[in-house]
C-alpha cells in the first residue's frame, strides 16, 4: 500500500502521538495552558477523543489499516493503547494531573514516541 484513505485524519493522529510523546509540552499545555499559537487550545481529553473516537486508533489499531495506518505502524499503535487504554480504565475522569502524575504515564510517552517515530517515517499526511 502507498497511501491510506485518509491522510488528513492520519495528520490528526500524528500530532495527538506528539502530544503525547512530549511530557514538558503536557505540563505546559494541559495543565498551565500555555500555547504559543494564539487561539489553541488542547487538552488531554481532546487526545483521548482523537485517538479512540474520531480516528478510531485505539484501543485495537488493526481496523485502521488502510485508512489511517500502514501495517508496519499496527504494533507500535498497540503497544501505546496497551499502555494508555489501562489507565482510562482506572483513572476514568480523574484530573489530568493525577494521568501524568500516574504510574504508567511514562510507559505511554515512551510508547507515544516510538508510535509518532514509526508514523513519521511513513509520511503520507496529505
Amino acid at each position: 500500500m502507498i497511501a491510506v484513505e485518509f491522510p488528513a485524519m492520519r495528520k490528526e493522529v500524528v500530532g495527538a502521538l506528539a502530544s503525547l510523546a512530549d511530557r514538558d509540552y503536557q505540563d505546559r499545555a494541559w495543565l498551565h495552558q500555555e500555547f504559543e499559537l494564539e487561539g489553541r487550545f488542547e487538552d488531554f481529553d481532546l487526545i483521548v477523543h482523537i485517538l479512540y473516537d474520531d480516528t478510531e486508533v485505539l484501543p485495537d489499531p488493526l481496523p485502521a489499516v488502510g485508512a489511517v495506518l500502514f501495517d508496519s505502524e499496527v504494533a507500535a499503535l498497540g503497544t501505546l493503547g496497551a499502555a494508555l487504554t489501562p489507565l482510562i480504565s482506572r483513572l476514568g475522569d480523574a484530573s489530568t494531573s493525577e494521568y501524568l502524575e500516574s504510574d504508567g504515564w511514562s510507559a505511554v510517552v515512551d510508547a507515544a514516541g516510538v508510535a509518532l517515530a514509526t508514523m513519521v517515517r511513513h509520511g503520507n499526511f496529505g
